[in-house]
């Protein structure tokens, strides 16, 4: 196997995986460590090594407000059983990257992967990742770290006047991403894969982070397909603010002297001499909640507009798409469900403007029961409506996306196919869970991680599962043709009911967010 390559930057040796017919690299750097001067700045790439780099560790994980495993919530038994006892730095700008080849020449497709946790938490090594599962099936698995939350996406007056015109302001954690990427095309050869067939993954934040790089202008040429799972960002015209809107930079750059002038910081020459863990206790000090979470903004140059924008008007590379949800997430928690009544419809239905009464008829709501049916469904439920209304947007114009709903069977509690549930089935990890599963889910995930990397292979996620047996027919969506395909018990093919009150918003965002000529 393929156990030593030289990069652009020096040589590489990897370890045998778990599955001797894998070989493993962690901790590859792709950019100088965003340390001292480099904090809070655009990342820069990697330095040249002398010998042999022995990448046999992983990283330290992105600095967080919480040391993830170190509590005893729902996502410390489910997600970090072993994560206190990695490291949390800011010298976090790391690949793993997991290679089934023999050799350099193979020309393997490559699957990079990019974590959620709402660009304020998470890592690419978690447990729920078994990236080895997946290369086995031929491609190449690459897993990005990333800068998060205040040290990946602050904005503030001072770092805006410090850079260099022509450059990118903030979104550091996006350019983190964008520069790993760049460092796959140049040097994924190496190991054996092929820079033109380099896809994209990611999980929550992890897809909108997805979208941010499909959209940017900086990734051009260098993406062929595109994997988002629970996340996709999508507007209507109908929301104040649309679900994970990027700040204008202004807005952005307030929120950062907001946290600087709360957290007792004078200036941007004081915050680049703390310590990483003062300021996250500084942070953690301030608030325990999301508040002060710090995302991406509107820059001008890396994140030019938001995403919806760029469907809207088609400002984005034709390249194929898998688009989901986890139904559990759609109805209770953050993303769905929860009160809606018959008088907040009516206040809803007035941002329609002359179009108020038609929406009202077509909508056909009566009663705060009606009402609160709606926060379920396609019409008005968040993830469900945003995955859908992208779905018929992006295949009105002629792009290839196909679209799947997991509601499968999640043993061990009552948690049923929640946020992220799915991921042990991308990854075909159910053996690193403490869940009891069973036979029916391992031969669920076998398909799953076989339609994602046949898509990853083909642009089409048909044909057969790992074991040869034919996969169930997975069509992609369109007008005429509504396909889902419904990850239960067993992948189970569908076509979707219409849907008036959704074609009624995707009308009104079309004539509300299309460029006008």
């Amino acid at each position: 196997m393929l156990r030593k390559v030289q990069v652009k930057n020096g040589v590489l040796q990897g370890l045998v995986g778990k599955d001797p017919r894998i070989t493993v690299f962690r901790g590859v750097p792709y950019a100088k460590p965003p340390v001292g001067e480099l904090r809070w700045r655009a990342p820069q790439p990697a330095e040249n090594w002398e010998g042999v780099r022995k990448c046999y560790e992983y990283g330290d994980m992105p600095m967080m407000r919480v040391h993830p495993g170190t509590g005893d919530d729902f996502y410390t038994k489910e997600l970090h059983p072993v994560a206190a006892d990695y490291g949390m730095s800011e010298d976090c700008l790391y690949l793993n990257i997991f290679s089934p080849a023999a050799a350099a020449d193979e020309n393997l497709p490559v699957f990079c992967y990019i974590h959620g946790g709402g660009l304020q938490d998470g890592y690419s090594y978690e447990v729920e990742f078994d990236p080895e599962r997946v290369a086995r099936r031929g491609v190449i698995v690459v897993m990005i770290g990333y800068r998060l939350g205040l040290f990946g996406f602050l904005a503030h007056p001072e770092i805006t006047a410090r850079t260099p015109e022509g450059e990118v302001i903030s979104n550091f954690g996006f350019q983190d991403q964008s520069l790993a990427l760049h460092w796959v095309h140049e040097n994924i050869r190496a190991f054996g894969g092929n820079p033109d067939r380099i896809v994209i993954c990611g999980q929550s934040a992890g897809a909108g982070s997805v979208q941010a790089q499909l959209c940017s202008p900086f990734n051009e040429g260098i993406i062929a397909g595109v994997i988002c799972q629970s996340g996709v960002s999508m507007a209507f015209g109908d929301e104040e603010k649309p679900f994970g809107a990027a700040m204008p930079l202004k807005e952005a750059e307030a929120h950062g002297e907001d946290f600087f002038r709360q957290a007792g910081i004078e200036n941007l020459a004081q915050a680049q001499e703390m310590d990483a863990s003062v300021l996250m206790e500084k942070l953690r000090g301030i608030t325990s909640d999301w508040r002060f979470g710090f995302g991406q903004c509107i820059d001008g140059r890396f994140v030019k507009e938001s995403v919806w924008d760029s469907y809207y008007n088609n400002r984005l590379p034709n390249v194929p798409m898998i688009i989901g949800v986890c139904w559990g997430e759609t109805q209770g928690g953050m993303f769905g469900g929860g009160d809606f009544t018959y008088e907040d419809f009516l206040q809803w239905a007035k941002q329609f403007g002359e179009k108020e009464e038609e929406f009202i008829r077509v909508a056909g709501i009566a009663n705060d029961a009606d009402a609160r049916a709606l926060t379920g469904t396609d019409a008005r439920n968040m993830l469900l409506s945003n995955s859908r209304g992208f779905c018929e947007l992006r295949s009105s114009m002629g792009q290839k996306v196909y679209y799947y709903i997991f509601d499968h069977d999640i043993p061990g509690d009552d948690a049923g196919s929640f946020h992220g549930s799915d991921l042990w089935f991308m990854f075909d990890s159910l053996g690193n869970s403490w869940r009891p599963f069973e036979g029916k889910h391992y031969d669920l995930a076998r398909q799953v991680t076989s339609y994602w990397t046949n898509f990853v292979k083909y642009k089409d996620p048909n044909g057969t599962d790992y074991n040869g047996n034919p996969l169930p027919l997975w069509e992609p969506y369109s007008r005429d043709k509504k396909a889902v395909m419904k990850f239960l018990d067993t992948p189970v093919p569908e076509i979707l009911e219409e849907c008036p009150v959704l074609d009624f918003r995707l009308s009104w965002g079309k004539e509300k967010l299309t460029d006008k000529e």
